[in-house]
Parts: structure tokens; C-alpha cells; sequence
């Protein structure tokens, strides 16, 4: 039982090590070994300005220069639910350090109901307001929750369909490295 043990720490130990170091190739190589599907083309991301829960408006653009996960999310939606403490983790491990953990809400009801949410769960990540589903289109999410990675020059280098542990030490490491550059 030791040495099963000792073996799964090493083969762990030298996951987490080969996930720290920069890949050659670039992200889309880290990016397989964690799931994440590489978006080749690296369009801009599409313009976004939607309400926010705390209120005002918020811009994507607003946050150029910082690596952005968008994540496309409802109340309604059990999967949703289940990544968001997660998220919150990995928000507050790296707020300060150019990154942003950017949520947009696709519930019909508007803010009543993600307001309430968000202030039971004590989530603090920034949370947006799409009502009519129109960001939906503009990103092309057909299933939630849907992430997209976005770069410090506000491209789109990834896409995650489905819930994650967004707090596991691979994608410690990958924001790590794209933070980085």
C-alpha cells in the first residue's frame, strides 16, 4: 500500500511539475493535457457590455491586459452550480495578478434571481446579465456552463464545455502561464 501510495504522489508531483513549466508549443499543448480545446484561430473576443449584479455596466474590453475566463452560466443549471466554488477559489488565488474569473448570466428572469444566488453563495467574482441570450450567439455557446479563455490581447485561445475543477493545480499552473507572459 506504501509504495502504490508513493508512486501515485511521484506520478503526481511530475503531472504538476510538467503542467508548471512552459510548454513547447505553447498553450494548446498544455491545453490538451488538460482539456481545454484550443481555439486555432484567435479571433478577437466578440464586444461585450452588460449589467452587472453589483450594478453599472461592464465592458469585456475593460479588461484588456488581463487573462479573462469567461464562463456563461444560469441558476437553473446543476452543473453551473457545481464548478462555481471552484471558480471562486481560482478568482481569489489570482485577482490581483491580472486575471479576472468573468461570469455572464443567461437566466430569463434577469437579476432578482442571480442576485439572490450570488449573495446566499458569497461569490465575488464579477457577475454580468444576459437576459435575452444575446451573448450566447455572439460566442456561439450552445450548452452552459461553457468557459472561454481569453488572452491579455482579448483573444480567445479556449473553450471548456461542462463543469471543472477550476481550482486543480493544472490549471493553477496553466493561469500561472498565461499570466506570465
Amino acid at each position: 500500500m506504501g509504495g502504490k501510495f508513493l508512486g501515485r504522489w511521484v506520478l503526481g508531483l511530475l503531472v504538476v511539475f510538467c503542467l508548471a513549466v512552459p510548454a513547447e508549443g505553447g498553450e494548446a499543448d498544455l491545453f490538451s493535457k488538460i482539456d481545454i480545446k484550443a481555439i486555432k484561430d484567435r479571433k478577437k473576443a466578440p464586444p461585450v457590455s452588460l449589467e452587472c449584479v453589483k450594478g453599472g455596466k461592464l465592458d469585456l474590453k475593460s479588461f484588456n491586459g488581463k487573462v479573462v475566463f469567461l464562463n456563461f452560466w444560469a441558476t437553473w443549471c446543476g452543473p453551473c452550480k457545481e464548478e462555481m466554488p471552484s471558480m471562486e477559489a481560482l478568482y481569489q488565488q489570482f485577482k490581483d495578478k491580472n486575471f479576472v474569473f468573468l461570469t455572464i448570466s443567461v437566466d430569463y428572469e434577469g437579476l432578482p434571481p442571480v442576485k439572490t444566488f450570488i449573495e446566499k453563495q458569497k461569490y465575488s467574482f464579477p457577475v454580468l446579465l444576459d437576459p435575452k441570450n444575446e451573448t450566447l450567439d455572439l460566442f456561439g455557446v450552445t450548452r452552459i456552463p461553457t468557459t472561454f479563455i481569453i488572452d491579455k490581447e482579448g483573444r480567445m485561445i479556449g473553450r471548456v464545455i461542462g463543469p471543472r475543477n477550476w481550482k486543480s493545480p493544472e490549471i493553477e499552473s496553466l493561469v500561472q502561464q498565461l499570466i506570465g507572459k
